[in-house]
């Protein structure tokens, strides 16, 4: 059976029956609300559960209605001997196809489905920190929607979160990824890039097929970042991780909407986002220019001195000209960059906005058991 569960914000909420006998039959679920308030004393109102579900799954969604039936009985099928309550939170990432008319009519056959409706397109990052905003799982799982995550796979990252109470997240380990060479290419600089800005472990693979407690979900969606990236802030949150070795399964439907300058604008994103190592650079690269001219013009001066300069040198000035120019404008546009992101910051756009949200109906207190 499922079990209907009261929120405070009046939206109710069914999970599947994995476990529930633990769960006294009536069991009500209340939700509180928690005012946090920032720098700019802007209140964020973030919904803090007292009694939740065991397993969250959040899977942001973008033109995969067409599959989105057989992600959801996969999922439901791996979770049937996992003892404990799950939801499954679809968000739809404003799909121009009919992504969202699929989730809703998955939510009316499985009372454990739950479904958010962005009002526009914000990416899979800011998709999935919504996700994880609404879910109400003591541990969330956050996984693609192209089937390349294998829900089979779910029990797996559980049972290694279970053994390990130190781990706040587990992440899958591809051993064979199935990504075209461009993506490969742009996930292992990415992943070295994380090693040096944040810290990532570097016996750590990264993934977004991933497992978090609720407190380390909870510290992430505190961060009020205007451009979220989730894996950034899971390395600057925690450095208790671990890997599971899992099967990267092809893409069978569909394409990435991942194109190589969208990989870049990531890559660039997440440089200047969260570090200040190219202003550190750009400092020591300065002040290594700035010891270099103080040898060269003492060089030259002794040169002059002992009147080995027959004419003045024409290549070594035009050259010194080009050079510190050219580490000017560089500087300049570093600091241009900065600048974008400290505007980002201060106005404070909408991260994300939910048009609509499925709703438990009348008959969703009743779940078939799997």
């Amino acid at each position: 059976m499922g079990e209907v569960v009261e929120s405070g914000d009046g939206i109710g909420r069914t999970f599947g029956r994995a476990g529930m006998e633990s769960f006294p039959p009536g069991t009500r679920w209340v939700y509180s609300s928690q005012v946090v308030t920032d720098t700019k004393a802007t209140q964020l109102h973030r919904r803090t559960a007292i009694s939740m579900c065991d397993y969250s799954i959040v899977i942001p969604c973008y033109r995969s209605g067409a599959w989105l039936a057989e992600l959801v009985q996969r999922v439901e099928r791996a979770l049937a001997n996992v003892p404990g309550s799950f939801e499954i939170l679809l968000v739809n990432d404003a799909s121009p196809d009919d992504t969202w008319q699929v989730i809703e009519s998955l939510a009316g056959q499985c009372g454990f489905v739950h479904g958010l409706d962005m009002m526009f397109n914000t990416g899979q990052f800011r998709a999935t920190l919504c996700g994880m905003e609404h879910a109400v799982g003591n541990q969330i799982i956050l996984m693609d929607d192209d089937l390349q995550h294998p829900p089979e796979a779910i029990p797996d990252l559980i049972a290694a979160l279970d053994a390990h109470p130190e781990w706040d997240c587990v992440m899958a380990r591809f051993k064979s990824p199935r990504h075209g060479l461009i993506r490969r290419v742009g996930s292992r600089v990415a992943a070295e890039l994380f090693c040096y800005l944040y810290g990532r472990p570097r016996e750590i693979a990264p993934s977004s097929f991933r497992i978090l407690r609720r407190p380390l979900v909870e510290t992430i969606c505190r961060h009020g970042t205007a451009n979220p990236l989730i894996g950034p802030l899971i390395f600057r949150s925690t450095r208790r991780l671990g890997n599971v070795d899992v099967e990267h399964q092809p893409r069978s439907q569909g394409r990435s909407g991942y194109s190589v300058s969208r990989l870049m604008r990531i890559v660039w994103q997440s440089i200047f986002s969260t570090s200040t190592l190219p202003l550190r650079l750009a400092s020591g690269i300065g002040f290594c220019s700035a010891v270099g001219s103080l040898v060269l013009a003492v060089i030259y001066f002794l040169r002059w001195w002992f009147e080995l300069i027959s004419e003045p040198g024409f290549i070594t000035t035009v050259l010194l000209i080009i050079f510190f120019g050219g580490l000017t404008l560089a500087s300049v546009g570093l600091l241009g960059e900065y600048l974008v992101h400290i505007m980002d910051e201060v106005r404070r756009p909408v991260r994300y906005a939910i048009r609509g949200r499925t709703s438990v109906g009348p008959g969703d207190g009743e779940v078939e058991d799997s």
